[in-house]
Order: structure tokens, then sequence, then C-alpha cells
């Protein structure tokens, strides 16, 4: 059996105060498209909790950031025709005071970032889309503090 060539990635999870996630679809290969957290694959030296934070700067528009730890998955993916597993941390994006996603337009548009949007429990829980992870409806009842008000 072949092994997959390996990917690490750092994922943000941003909440609103209503429970939303704020997820991106992506243009996928071959023209479907996907729904994500933010985030990225880890650059040459970085840690995931430096990832986390280039990629919040990066694609949501925001510095200086409070994250949090949520989860750590791995999970195996075709990525430009190829399949890859990727590990993947996910962080909570803390204290959301700032504006987001602005002057992210054109990196929005160099990663294949088609538009954001918001998504409560139940729309991610009735949807049809593709959506990653696959779990995130129920990974996001784990955080009671914030879904379960």
């Amino acid at each position: 059996m072949q092994e997959l060539p390996n990917r690490r990635a750092a994922r943000i999870v941003v909440l609103d105060a209503h429970g939303r996630v704020l997820l991106f679809r992506h243009a996928g290969s071959h023209g479907q498209s996907f729904w994500a957290t933010p985030g990225g694959g880890l650059e040459d030296g970085e840690t995931f909790e430096q990832a986390a934070c280039r990629e919040a700067s990066e694609e949501l528009g925001v510095n200086h950031i409070s994250i949090r730890f949520l989860w750590e998955a791995l999970n195996d993916f075709v990525h430009l025709d190829q399949s890859v597993r990727q590990q993947e941390r996910y962080y909570l994006l803390e204290k959301l005071g700032q504006d987001l996603l602005v002057g992210v337009q054109r990196i929005h548009q160099q990663e294949g970032i088609l538009e954001a949007r918001w998504w409560t429990p139940a729309e991610l829980e009735a949807t049809t889309e593709t959506l990653f992870p696959k779990e995130l409806s129920t990974r996001l009842r784990g955080i009671p503090t914030l879904i379960n008000k």
C-alpha cells in the first residue's frame, strides 16, 4: 500500500455571538467547490499556533489574536489531483472584536476562496454541500459555552 504524502495544517474556528461559524467556499478541482474553516498549511519552521495566527491575518484580516486549541484530526482527501493525508489542528479565535475580512480580497482570489458565509449549527446539519471537516456541527457542540447558550 502506497503511503500518502503528509501535510500539516492549522484551521481556525470563528464563531459569532449567535453561535454561527464562519466558513469559506473554496474552488475545488473539476468545477466542484467545498466549504471549510479558515486556515491552511504550515510553512517551513512554523508551529501550528504560528500558522493559525498567520492564516488569521491573511484570510481574516485580523492581527494580534488570541487562539485556543480545540481538537486535532487526521484527514485523507484529494488536493490538486493528489491524495493527501493531512494532520490538522483546530483553534478557536477568541475575543472576536475586530472587523473581519477587511483587505483580504486579493489573498482570497489567490487561494481560490469564492465566498464567506456564517452558518448556524442547524444549517451545517441540513446542508447537502461538501463541508470540511465533515463532523463540524458535532465538534461545535463540544464547545458548550459558545454554542449552547
